[in-house]
């Protein structure tokens, strides 16, 4: 754990429609893209070249270029705001009015970024200071933007206003820099077009979080697939934690079904793994490899050995990093997970992930256990998607409730976060996960 200091790296958040929840002098705002807002991201980004908040805040976000001015091209392609063409110097940029914004506040700016061939691989996070942009951290887009090999990148951001902003407004950037471009990939437009991702994924988010600074800061990094990413898992970790007085600088490596073995070779989770430091890192594995292990070893020791491989990568960057394996839920969709019921993947998941854990050098986070017992004290809480196998907006709240009494092994405080999920069935779900953590009941 370090110290907060003047300046930090990381904090976004931004929920699906159903967890939005913003206090009337909160200036923060949101973007989300899909289908489901084509008609007002065509109505003003492609005509007009901006767009509004689609969903709450009265921010507005630009693509232009060194100068300020407008690019050539603006497009809606399926359900992403693209822009470009896009070279060394252009940017993204985000104005937010934030009347009544103090020195001192924090301020966290959070997306996920995509690009096609002929754009710029490296970008840097800048925000307003006066007449002065101040840079903050760098990343790298892999490409290609669209289809089954995409690879995006999430960006994370957290700074703190030295003085109250110019005019009232709360300006960041996601600006393009000079080097290499995206790799070519076969079927992929050339254009040189940068994208949003659209949800479950995270958009963009600009967040207000106050002038509290926190108690601590603890660096994470979350390596999985879209058991974390949708809800957006680590913004709600994130956001839990801070409202406990912890700052989590958190980093994400996420990709839609991935295990362990595809993420050893990633260049994504590469560079995040690279970047170093971590204080934790949080590793979420493809969702039937535990209990694939529980199920038959032997038959399944590639599973094992990726772990071990990984917990070794992670290691040989961020020696001291505490490693934390979650064991998700079992599910009823997919045909109970391809097992021959849910209490048989269940059970599997428990004796897989203590192989995994042992072998690997790591701790558990029980996140199966606290499902179970959620469905069974609150079946009225319904924890998956339509799917029935993904989270919902209260299962990713109930897995990040879980992460974060493993990592701080306390209990919450008078004041916890809700992240704008219903009060009441938040708090229940808080109970659950403490139960389970701190009571260890179900505790593997």
């Amino acid at each position: 754990m370090i110290m907060f200091g003047k300046f930090i790296k990381a904090v976004i958040v931004l929920w699906t429609v159903a967890a939005l929840n913003l206090s009337a002098q909160d200036f923060s705002s949101r973007w989300l893209f899909g289908s489901a807002y084509n008609s007002k991201m065509k109505a003003t980004w492609e005509t007009e070249h901006y767009l509004m908040a689609t969903v709450c805040g009265e921010g507005i976000m630009k693509a232009v270029d060194a100068d300020g001015n407008d690019l050539a091209d603006y497009r809606v392609l399926k359900g992403r705001a693209a822009a470009g063409p896009f070279k060394a110097g252009c940017c993204f940029l985000f104005e937010i009015p934030a009347e009544g914004a103090q020195a001192g506040t924090f301020v966290s700016f959070d997306a996920t970024l995509s690009a096609n061939p002929c754009a710029p691989m490296h970008w840097v996070v800048e925000w307003k200071e006066g007449d002065r942009w101040v840079p903050g951290r760098q990343y790298v887009c892999h490409g290609p933007a669209l289809g089954k090999n995409h690879k995006y990148t999430t960006i994370h951001q957290t700074y703190r206003l030295k003085d109250a902003p110019e005019d009232a407004v709360v300006s960041v950037r996601l600006r393009a820099l000079e080097g290499t471009f995206v790799p070519s990939a076969e079927g992929v437009d050339s254009d040189a077009m940068v994208m949003f991702v659209t949800s479950p994924y995270i958009g963009a988010c600009v967040m207000d979080y106050g002038v509290i600074p926190p108690k601590d800061t603890t660096s994470v990094l979350c390596i999985g697939n879209s058991f974390t990413y949708y809800q957006s898992c680590p913004q709600m970790l994130k956001e839990i934690a801070w409202k406990e007085g912890h700052y989590l600088d958190v980093s994400a490596s996420l990709k839609g079904g991935w295990s362990m073995g595809k993420h050893l070779a990633y260049p994504v989770t590469d560079d995040e793994i690279r970047r170093g430091g971590y204080d934790v890192v949080i590793l979420q594995d493809q969702s039937q490899s535990a209990a694939q292990v529980g199920s038959d070893r032997k038959k399944y020791a590639e599973n094992i050995e990726n772990t071990v491989a990984m917990a070794q990568k992670v290691r040989s960057a961020s020696e001291d990093c505490r490693l934390l394996l979650e064991c998700t839920w079992a599910y009823a969709g997919k045909n109970n997970g391809g097992f021959g019921c849910v209490t048989e993947f269940y059970n599997n998941a428990g004796k897989g992930i203590k192989v995994l854990a042992q072998a690997a050098k790591a701790d558990v986070s029980p996140i199966r256990d606290a499902f179970r017992l959620a469905n069974i004290e609150r079946p009225d809480i319904l924890l998956f998607a339509d799917d029935g196998y993904h989270p919902s907006v209260y299962g990713s709240y109930l897995k990040s409730c879980v992460n974060y009494l493993v990592l701080f092994r306390e209990p919450f405080g008078e004041n916890p976060s809700d992240c704008g999920i219903d009060p009441k069935k938040a708090a229940a779900l808080r109970s659950i996960a403490a139960t389970v953590v701190l009571g260890e009941k179900f505790c593997l």
